[in-house]
C-alpha cells in the first residue's frame, strides 16, 4: 500500500519529468527552425531531441522556410534586357567611360565638367531606355514628362561651352561637345540613323580644326577627337541593331504609371535607410551691437574702432573753417558747402530720342560659322555655300527676304520686322523672337520652330516637315499652312496656332485645355 507522502512524491517526479518532456520538445522545434533546411538530414542535427523524447521529434515536425517567393523577385531584378544591357556595356561603361579618364589627363576643370555633363547625358538616356524596355509605349503627356530631363541635359553642355568663351585653347573642344550634344535626342526622331549621322558632320568639322591646331603641340587632342567621335559611333551601331526604324517600346511591358510604382515599392524589402543625419547646431548669435547710450562706455567702443571711426568723415572746405573766416565766427551756424554731396546734384545727361537715332550700318558677313545678316531694310539676301555646322543670325531687319540655301545648324531671327525666311533644311531649329509679321517657309526639314514675343507670323510647311515641333509663348496670330494631302504642289492649308487656354484645379493640380470656339 502507498502512502500519502508517497503518492506526492510519485506525482512530483511525473510532473517533472513531463516538465522535461515539454522542454525537450521546445528545444527540438527552435532548433529546427533556426537551421537551413539544408542541414536537416545530417547526423546529428538534431541529437537533443533524439537522445531526449523520439516521441517529441516525430510527432512534430515543422517544414522548412519556404524561400521562393523572395527568390523570385530578386531573379526579376537581376534580369537585364538585352537592350539595356548592350547600351550600358557598349557605350556608358565601354565608349564613354573610357572617353572621361582619357580626358581627365588634360587636367583642364573646365572641360573635365563639360566631359563629365555628357556622361549625365548618355547616363540620363541609359535610365529612359529601361523604362522603354520594361514597358508599353505612353501617351504623349506621359512620355514628355519622362523626355522631361533630357533638354535640360543637353542644355547644360552648352552652357558649360558659353561659360568658358574666356579659354581661347580650349574652347574648340567645349564647341565640339555642344555640337554633339544634342545625340541623346534620336529617341524621338522617326529616323535616328540620319539624325546621328547628320550630328557626326558637324563634329567631325570641329574635330577637324582641333586636330589642325594642335596637330604640332600634343597629339593627345587628336586622340581624345577620335575618342569622342567613337561614341557616336558607337551610338549608330547600337541604333542600327534595336531601334533601326525608331524607338521601340515592349508591347508586351507593364504600363508606364504601374513600373514606377513598382519601382518605388521595390527598395523597401532591403534595409531600412539609414537616418538623417543630425541637424546642424544653432549658429551661434552674432555678437549684439552696442547700444546707442551715451556716456563713457560709447566715447571708450568709439575708440576701440582704431582708424575705422575716420571713415565715415569728410573733408572740411577752406569756406567752412572758422578760422579762415571771420564772418563765420560771428554767426552760430555754419552753411552748407556748395561742394557738399548732398548739396550738389549732378547733372543727367538727356536720352536721345530714338526716333532722332542715326540708321545703324547694314551687315551680311560670315563671322566663324555664323552668318551675320543685321539691319537690312527692304533687301533680298541670298545666303548660298552653306555649311551643316553654320547657323544663320538675323537681327534688326526691316521688310527683308531672306534665302537660305542648303542645309544649316540653326536659324534665329530677333527684333525683326516683317521679314520673310526661305530656308531649306535646319538641323536643330528655327528661332524667332519679337519680330512681328514674319513670314517662314521650309522646303526641306526642321525639327523645331521656336515663337518667343512674336505676333502676326505665316509659317509653310512642306511634305518633309510635318512632323515639326513648333512651341509659342507670348505670341499672337500664328498661322500654320501644310500640304493638302491629293492636291498639286503649291496648295496649302492654313491652321490657326491656339491662342487662348483654360486651366483648372484637378486634384491639387492645374490642368489646361485649348478653349475651342464653335459656330
Amino acid at each position: 500500500m502507498t502512502t500519502p507522502g508517497n503518492t506526492g512524491l510519485h506525482s512530483l517526479a511525473t510532473l517533472i519529468k513531463r516538465l522535461e518532456a515539454a522542454a525537450s520538445r521546445f528545444e527540438d522545434i527552435a532548433e529546427v527552425l533556426e537551421q537551413p533546411s539544408s542541414q536537416d538530414d545530417r547526423p546529428g542535427a538534431s541529437s537533443r531531441g533524439q537522445g531526449s523524447d523520439h516521441r517529441a521529434s516525430s510527432s512534430y515536425s515543422p517544414p522548412p522556410p519556404d524561400t521562393r517567393p523572395s527568390a523570385a523577385p530578386s531573379a526579376a531584378v537581376s534580369e537585364t534586357p538585352k537592350m539595356v544591357a548592350a547600351y550600358q556595356e557598349r557605350i556608358v561603361a565601354g565608349k564613354v567611360k573610357t572617353f572621361v579618364e582619357f580626358t581627365k589627363t588634360f587636367a583642364i576643370p573646365s572641360v573635365v565638367d563639360a566631359v563629365g555633363l555628357v556622361q549625365k547625358e548618355f547616363e540620363t538616356l541609359g535610365s529612359f531606355l529601361t523604362i522603354v524596355a520594361a514597358c508599353q509605349k505612353p501617351d504623349q503627356k506621359v512620355l514628355e514628362a519622362l523626355l522631361a530631363p533630357f533638354p535640360t541635359a543637353i542644355e547644360a553642355v552648352s552652357r558649360a561651352k558659353e561659360a568658358n568663351r574666356r579659354e581661347r585653347d580650349w574652347l574648340p573642344h567645349l564647341t565640339l561637345l555642344g555640337e554633339g550634344a544634342p545625340v541623346i535626342g534620336w529617341v524621338v526622331n522617326p529616323k535616328p540613323m540620319s539624325f546621328v549621322s547628320d550630328l557626326r558632320d558637324s563634329v567631325d568639322y570641329y574635330g577637324n580644326r582641333v586636330k589642325k591646331e594642335f596637330k604640332e603641340k600634343d597629339p593627345k587632342h587628336a586622340e581624345w577627337v577620335k575618342l569622342f567621335t567613337a561614341i557616336l559611333i558607337e551610338q549608330q551601331a547600337y541604333i542600327k541593331d534595336f531601334h533601326p526604324a525608331g524607338l521601340v517600346w515592349n508591347p508586351k511591358g507593364l504600363p508606364v504609371d504601374q513600373y514606377q510604382a513598382q519601382a518605388k515599392v521595390a527598395p523597401t524589402g532591403g534595409a531600412p535607410p539609414p537616418p538623417p543625419p543630425p541637424p546642424p547646431p544653432p549658429a551661434a548669435a552674432p555678437p549684439a551691437a552696442a547700444a546707442p547710450a551715451g556716456g563713457a562706455a560709447a566715447v571708450f567702443a568709439e575708440l576701440n574702432r582704431g582708424e575705422d571711426v575716420t571713415k565715415g568723415l569728410r573733408k572740411v572746405d577752406k569756406s567752412e573753417m572758422t578760422h579762415k573766416n571771420p564772418a563765420l565766427r560771428a554767426s552760430s551756424v555754419v552753411p552748407a558747402s556748395a561742394s557738399s554731396p548732398s548739396a550738389v546734384k549732378k547733372p543727367t545727361k538727356p536720352s536721345k530720342p530714338s526716333a532722332l537715332a542715326g540708321k545703324k550700318p547694314s551687315k551680311f558677313v560670315l563671322d566663324g560659322n555664323k552668318w551675320m545678316i543685321e539691319y537690312q531694310e527692304n533687301e533680298t539676301i541670298t545666303v548660298e555655300e552653306t555649311e551643316i555646322n553654320q547657323s544663320v543670325n538675323v537681327f534688326g531687319c526691316k521688310g527683308a527676304t531672306i534665302l537660305i540655301k542648303g542645309k544649316v545648324n540653326a536659324v534665329n531671327i530677333i527684333n525683326s520686322t516683317k521679314t520673310s525666311i526661305l530656308v531649306h533644311s535646319v538641323v536643330s531649329s528655327v528661332s524667332i523672337t519679337a519680330s512681328p509679321s514674319f513670314q517662314l517657309q521650309i522646303t526641306g526639314t526642321a525639327p523645331m520652330i521656336q515663337l518667343d514675343s512674336t505676333d502676326s507670323g505665316q509659317i509653310y510647311l512642306s511634305k518633309d516637315s510635318l512632323t515639326t515641333e513648333i512651341t509659342t509663348a507670348k505670341c499672337s496670330a500664328i498661322n500654320v499652312s501644310t500640304p493638302v494631302p491629293g492636291e498639286e504642289e503649291g496648295i496649302f492649308e492654313e491652321q490657326a496656332v491656339p491662342e487662348m487656354f483654360k486651366t483648372i484645379v484637378q486634384d491639387g493640380k492645374l490642368v489646361t485645355t485649348i478653349v475651342e470656339h464653335t459656330g
